[in-house]
């Protein structure tokens, strides 16, 4: 490579790194308490564990610091009504519930087992159909409150039924500490492993875990450590675990795989050519091996029994394409009208006509199936 390549590519970097903490700098990590007003949004109610130190300072409950104690609580965030769906508009330190996430209730809880209690009231409380456990696994460069304000985001508008748990890792919320975050994932590893077992103890029919970007490799990681340990079992009860646009090398990922003796039931891989902080993410490793949330490897990826799920020719609300999975419209309408679950079990036999019938098009288009089932028993 000639020098003059080489400097426009440091400069790309350099310019991509100050587009992107501009674009942190401008959603301060705050949770201001508001008074909920149903005429104007509603309240998702998430169980949170975390590996987080508290800080109930400036309204954080919670820092960036590790804590060797796996900590528990039960918050409420508000979702504005008027929105554009897939948008989060992050409050000042006074939010305006009209237009703003906030945090409408919050408690610290003594420990797992009123974590436990309350998990299972609120299953008691749902129709049996619904009565399963949606965890959300962060990513990097996600503040305590951005992180439950993303997880309150998803669940609102991908309509999820269910009981909302938020694992909360301690990330610096700070695009310059991508290696202590990295740690922290490290650190995590037992936090999301016990986490996953007290709900695996739960009165849950079923357990999701939807894991984003480096949030995927704490996940992979977790799962790994569960199989190693003889501990299948709580494996055996993830209905799905979903990693969306996991930034992990694709050799790491083809280990952890490799070594696990079960799979969940349904491993399914959201992916994207365009996303620009993968690309960032491969280019500062020196490109020696793509990201698997890249997409440079789906036939190898369902022959190890992973089902993937494209969006390279979807967007996000911004201008990386590294949320699109949380931010698409139009996987929104797919998922939503029970296309793409369809199409990930392989039952559409019939497509319906006109809009329905396009979306269960689009979703079969997307999506590359694993040769043999899914998980491995």
């Amino acid at each position: 490579m000639s020098r003059h390549s080489s400097s426009l590519r440091v400069f790309g970097l350099a310019l991509t790194l100050c587009v992107l903490v501009s674009a942190c700098a401008s959603n301060p990590a705050r949770l201001p308490l508001v008074t909920p007003d149903p005429s104007l949004g509603q309240t998702e109610p998430l169980l949170i564990a975390t590996t987080r130190a508290r800080d109930e300072t400036d309204n954080r409950p919670f820092s960036d610091a590790r804590s060797m104690d796996l900590d528990f609580a039960d918050a409420g965030i508000w979702v504005p009504r008027e929105r554009e769906p897939g948008h989060i508009d992050y409050p000042g330190t006074d939010a305006h519930p009209a237009s703003e996430f906030a945090l409408s209730s919050y408690e610290g809880l003594s420990g797992e087992a009123e974590f436990v209690e309350r998990l299972n009231a609120r299953l008691a409380a749902l129709p049996d159909e619904d009565r399963q456990v949606v965890v959300f696994v962060h990513g990097f460069n996600t503040p305590f409150s951005n992180g439950l304000y993303f997880n309150a985001q998803i669940v609102t508008d991908f309509q999820i039924e269910g009981v909302g748990v938020h694992f909360a890792w301690p990330s610096a919320g700070r695009l310059s500490a991508y290696l202590y975050d990295r740690e922290s994932v490290q650190f995590s590893r037992d936090g999301l492993v016990h986490t996953l077992e007290l709900l695996s103890q739960s009165d849950a029919k079923s357990i999701t875990v939807i894991a984003h970007s480096m949030g995927a490799l704490l996940t992979m990681e977790s799962l790994r450590q569960l199989s190693l340990t003889g501990r299948t079992g709580v494996i055996e009860r993830l209905n799905a675990v979903i990693l969306a646009s996991p930034d992990i090398d694709s050799d790491v990922f083809r280990e952890q795989v490799a070594s696990m003796d079960v799979l969940p039931e349904h491993l399914v891989v959201f992916v994207s050519h365009r996303d620009r902080l993968l690309a960032l993410s491969s280019f500062v490793r020196g490109e020696r091996a793509a990201r698997v949330g890249s997409g440079s490897h789906v036939d190898e990826l369902t022959r190890m029994g992973v089902a993937v799920i494209d969006l390279t020719r979807f967007s996000d609300a911004g201008s990386f394409n590294h949320t699109t999975f949380a931010s698409s419209p139009v996987l929104m309408s797919m998922v939503t009208s029970g296309a793409l679950q369809a199409a990930l079990l392989g039952e559409q036999d019939r497509e319906p006509a006109g809009p329905a019938g396009r979306l269960a098009a689009l979703a079969s288009s997307i999506i590359s199936l694993p040769a043999r089932a899914l998980g491995r028993k």
